[in-house]
């Protein structure tokens, strides 16, 4: 973390959260998190952090003595009907459906009585095919770890058209066009992912996420296959959009149509939005990554992250809100759509 976040985190961890509170007028607190893990999960791990159980918990300690948790039903008849939700609401939100969300979150949350929205990549439910930036993690795992041959690692980068001491950057940066690279690159480093992934089980199954619904908890998309968005034409997000949330609806009788930007909503068009939030099959909400920004209709709904480890999540709230509080000041809250 840069000395200057740093500094604003020290800044802002200094505040009471309740005089932030007012003074960044959040009605709605928004975590977003991917899962919770005691271990080092090979092919995560390399790619972002996250907390473990003892940090999660003491994360939703926090959220409950100054937050009230919320529903996701709750929270739709808020935006689409104006209905008011309490002082000091929160909605937990979870991406991409990870098989420690049932194994280690649900259970935790359940515990202590919060609701939750679990975001679902369809295409990969049941593990029957891979992400490939999960490729990419265990990739550079390997990397890490000193077993990819010096011959492997010197064909790598020269796919890459990078250095060898680039390569990791090079392999971070593959995009979703470029995906293919990953089975060619894992080739060449005699990763067997088809093995690892049949042994790691990255994702929920069907069962698992049907429990999830008899336990309370609601869903909704997350796009078919996690793409970047930047790189698909509008039509293709459109697509990857409903189809998620058409198939999370219909698999599992999800009756709130709600979907969460894989990655970032960075970029995504003013056009984008008229075509899901309107007409026949739209969706209710929208949630994107934007730090509490404010978007060009109140069912866009902007999150933060907070699972970074280093991060207590006090201070991560504060921050947050102290953020928004300066934006609203400088006028300067407000994504912009073109």
């Amino acid at each position: 973390m840069s000395i200057a976040k740093q500094l604003f985190y020290r800044a802002a961890s200094l505040t009471p959260v309740s005089f932030l509170q007012k003074a960044a007028a959040r009605p709605l607190l928004l975590p977003y998190q991917h899962l919770v893990s005691d271990r080092e999960v090979p092919y995560i791990s390399p790619i972002y952090p996250f907390k473990d159980r003892k940090a999660f918990a003491q994360d939703l300690d926090y959220l409950l003595r100054h937050f009230r948790p919320v529903t996701l039903g709750e929270v739709v008849r808020a935006m689409k009907g104006g209905d008011p939700l309490p002082k000091g609401a929160f909605l937990l939100t979870f991406d991409d459906g990870l098989r420690e969300i049932a194994e280690i979150v649900a259970p935790m949350l359940q515990a202590k009585g919060v609701p939750a929205v679990f975001f679902l990549n369809p295409a990969y439910l049941g593990n029957k095919t891979h992400f490939y930036r999960f490729k990419l993690g265990l990739m550079l795992d390997a990397l890490r770890s000193g077993t990819v041959a010096a011959s492997a690692r010197k064909a790598a980068a020269e796919l890459l058209g990078a250095g060898e001491e680039g390569l990791e950057s090079a392999i971070q940066g593959i995009g979703w066009r470029r995906r293919a690279l990953a089975d060619e690159l894992g080739g060449l480093f005699g990763l067997d992912f088809e093995g690892i992934f049949a042994k790691e089980r990255p994702y929920m199954d069907h069962g698992e996420v049907e429990g999830l619904v008899r336990a309370g908890f609601s869903l909704g998309g997350h796009s078919m296959e996690h793409p970047y968005y930047q790189e698909l034409t509008l039509d293709e997000q459109v697509a990857q959009t409903l189809a998620s949330v058409d198939a999370v609806c219909g698999q599992f009788g999800e009756k709130e149509r709600v979907f969460a930007f894989p990655h970032s909503d960075e970029g995504v068009s003013r056009a984008f939005f008229s075509r899901v939030l309107e007409g026949e099959g739209a969706v209710d909400l929208i949630f994107g990554t934007a730090n509490h920004q404010a978007d060009i209709d109140p069912r866009i709904l902007q999150r933060f992250n907070s699972e970074r480890p280093d991060i207590p999540i006090g201070d991560c709230v504060k921050g947050i809100l102290l953020l928004e509080a300066l934006r609203k000041a400088s006028g300067r809250n407000l994504v912009t759509r073109s």
